[in-house]
């Protein structure tokens, strides 16, 4: 137990070190659904790497963004002691994103570089653990950092536009999320997440807060190796406290997606998500579709 808390403190102090001395950061370029099969904790501790690669396509702006990003993950046995009743995750995000878009007299325009390097912290929690029902509940908080990669050549109305992945500005997170197993049915579900943007020193905005509501995949065991189901949400900007280089209110945004899902285990420690991103509603931000795809390996 004392091993296991020092361990926690030396990783909270090597990654408050990280958020505040790192050079180089932007964000997501479009943004990653709740995969099937995530919240649920990991059988044993030790280091494990996430890859995702996605595509995202915005009709009305004709943009195509594409990213591949990769996590680093470290698992260690949480206040019991015994991973297999609570553990905490330690993990750093690193997207590389490209976006392509047209302007309005028809010239191609892109954009290249790091996206919004997050570092998480999540704490699970094994609440239930029986033959038929397995429930996971976990806890995480997020910091995202303030540097654009930004292209600044873009002209929208004859007025330049700045084509950019990411933000000036940081961003601090929470979310809970759950991974409920009954018998062959799968819920991956985040009921909320919360994230606060502060002052872009570069366009003088805030970001303020944005919501994720009711983030969720749910599906069905086909084999020990195939889970197949449906993935949705509902995401909400500008909910407070934002502001525009004017310093007025910008108003909210909202995308309600949704599409077909998959969980595939490969081997022992091997798995793949599968996402499919369609937008059904949106409000103030362009409607699309996408795939997102999350490869997992545990070492």
């Amino acid at each position: 137990m004392m091993k296991s808390t020092k361990m926690i403190l030396f990783l909270l102090a090597v990654i408050s070190a990280t958020l505040f001395f790192s050079g180089t950061a932007s964000a997501q370029v479009g943004f990653l659904p709740e995969f099937m099969g995530n919240a649920a904790g990991v059988d044993r501790p030790g280091f494990c790497l996430k890859f995702f690669p996605s595509y995202y396509y915005q009709h009305s702006i004709a943009a195509h963004d594409a990213e591949a990003a990769f996590e680093p993950q470290y698992f260690i046995p949480g206040f019991t002691g015994d991973i297999h009743k609570d553990q905490f995750q330690f993990a750093v995000h690193v997207p590389v994103g490209y976006r392509r878009q047209k302007d309005v007299a028809g010239s191609v325009e892109s954009v290249t570089g790091i996206g919004t390097i997050t570092t998480t912290i999540e704490y699970y929690w094994r609440m239930i653990d029986t033959e038929d029902l397995d429930f996971w509940f976990d806890n995480g908080i997020t910091v995202g950092y303030p540097t654009a990669t930004d292209n600044k050549g873009i002209s929208f109305a004859g007025n330049p536009y700045s084509m950019r992945i990411g933000g000036n500005a940081f961003t601090f997170g929470w979310y809970q999320e759950s991974m409920i197993r009954y018998k062959k049915f799968l819920l991956s579900i985040m009921p909320i997440g919360m994230t606060w943007g502060f002052h872009d020193r570069e366009t003088d905005t805030r970001g303020g807060l944005s919501l994720s509501i009711m983030n969720a995949s749910a599906g069905y065991a086909i084999n020990d190796y195939i889970s197949l189901g449906v993935n949705f949400g509902l995401l909400l900007g500008n909910v407070a406290g934002s502001q525009d280089v004017f310093k007025n209110s910008v108003p909210v945004s909202a995308r309600f997606y949704a599409g077909p899902a998959a969980l595939i285990s490969f081997l022992k420690d091997y798995a793949m998500q599968v996402g499919l991103i369609i937008d059904t509603y949106t409000k103030d931000v362009p409607r699309g579709q996408g795939i997102a795809i999350a490869l997992w390996h545990h070492f």
